[in-house]
């Protein structure tokens, strides 16, 4: 083990990253708040893969360094299983394509919590080695992009999905398969 194990890495394709976190942190100074800082104060980011900051012209947020979150230890992926068995196994949203996309691939409501798990231990190692692109940022919050992979039926499957960023390295899931 080497001394810049915490902070560089050689990702899946051999280039090296640098592996700084921090947390995003909103100074209040007045009576007036940016809903998009606020949503942000807490939350955890690699430095490379950070929304902007400063957000805007009076933005008084900054970033303080954090140790490299660990997956299941302080850092957690959060994925409802309503996500499956109320969305995309559902009667009421077939029209997206999404249920007939898993179907096809061999997928039923029954797979629900399997889907459910794996989507979580994916995500969370992913967004903690930094596997993450960022998606939309309001006053929501930053959504995250994460590939899922499966090997299903002899074939390499990868889902796009969305996951929004919460305080202190939590990851809910948005939609499990991302348009």
């Amino acid at each position: 083990m080497g001394i810049f194990d915490d902070l560089i890495r050689v990702d899946e394709n051999g280039n090296l990253r640098y592996i700084g976190w921090i947390e995003w942190k909103h100074i209040s100074t007045g009576l007036t708040h940016c809903p998009v800082c606020l949503v942000l104060d807490k939350c955890w980011f690699n430095n490379n893969l950070k929304p902007k900051l400063p957000q805007h012209e009076n933005c008084h947020c900054v970033a303080n360094n954090v140790a490299n979150p660990i997956p299941m230890i302080d850092a957690i992926a959060k994925c409802d299983i309503k996500k499956f068995t109320d969305y995309i196994f559902s009667d009421k949203y077939a029209w997206t394509g999404k249920r007939d996309l898993f179907e096809m691939l061999g997928f039923t409501i029954n797979d629900s919590n399997y889907l459910k798990e794996e989507y979580e231990n994916q995500a969370v190692k992913k967004y903690c080695n930094s596997e993450y692109k960022l998606g939309k940022l309001d006053m929501q919050g930053q959504r995250i992009n994460i590939d899922i992979k499966f090997v299903r039926h002899g074939r390499n499957l990868v889902f796009t999905s969305g996951w929004m960023v919460r305080p202190k390295g939590e990851i809910t899931n948005n939609t499990p398969l991302a348009d």
